[in-house]
């Protein structure tokens, strides 16, 4: 499903964020987001758009439709907000697959996924320009629906044009030497965004993604952001390759 803004005007590269799940790009790249040049309408792709996951273990498949039109109900009123073309691609995420405390996923079963989920994000990035920036997660999170995203851009586009964005609200849980050494092992250097001043825009964009946010979710997101901003306010940070 794909549902188009305003038409931009045509002022430099096509800015791309690849969202495993509707509200891991206003998490962890909503800095990114907004700094996208005036005149460019960025377009969010959400991969794993399916869902049955509601916080509440054993999860209820039969919940998956009406969870699903919830959580594609928010991204839409979210890239609407923002002006944001929204691509869905409809793939089921974990919570359908391999539910907590099910059977995991088999490797023939995640290894067959990731062959479509590469078949698919290759179709989305024929459709860009070769100079396209793409935001992807980090994957610090260790969650197997953002390395399958992660990894299938990173096969398709190489390292040209590729910000990773921290997996929110895991990151939070991580001390900051895991999160570096983690990102250093891909070759990546930081870059930290301050949001001091966007923090209120932020929480209202969060605010779109309400069914998907626990308790803890945005006090655990103020915090890595304070931590980021190291006494100086708050931040978001992103990774390129080491030049």
């Amino acid at each position: 499903m794909t549902e188009r803004a305003r038409n931009g005007r045509d002022e430099g590269p096509e800015h791309v964020f690849f969202s495993p799940h509707p509200d891991d790009v206003a998490l962890g790249a909503y800095a990114s987001l907004l700094g996208v040049p005036r005149g460019i309408v960025p377009t969010l792709v959400t991969v794993f758009s399916q869902s049955c996951w509601e916080f509440v273990l054993p999860v209820d498949p039969s919940r998956a439709m009406a969870v699903t039109s919830l959580r594609m109900g928010e991204d839409r009123r979210f890239a609407r907000a923002h002006g944001l073309d929204l691509v869905h691609l409809g793939f089921r995420d974990t919570s359908l697959r391999a539910p907590p405390g099910g059977p995991t996923e088999s490797e023939e079963a995640r290894s067959a996924l990731a062959s479509r989920v590469l078949l698919a994000l290759g179709e989305v990035l024929a459709s860009v320009s070769p100079d396209a920036v793409c935001y992807v997660p980090l994957g610090i999170s260790s969650h197997v629906d953002h390395l399958l995203v992660r990894d299938a851009v990173r096969a398709l586009r190489g390292e040209r044009n590729v910000v990773y964005y921290e997996d929110l609200p895991y990151s939070a849980r991580h001390p900051e030497d895991e999160i570096v050494d983690y990102a250093w092992a891909l070759g990546l250097s930081p870059r930290c965004l301050d949001v001091t001043t966007l923090w209120s825009a932020k929480l209202r964009g969060l605010s779109f993604y309400a069914s998907q946010l626990e308790p803890q979710t945005l006090p655990a997101v103020e915090s890595h952001a304070r931590r980021l901003g190291a006494g100086r306010g708050l931040a978001e940070r992103v990774w390129t390759v080491a030049s």
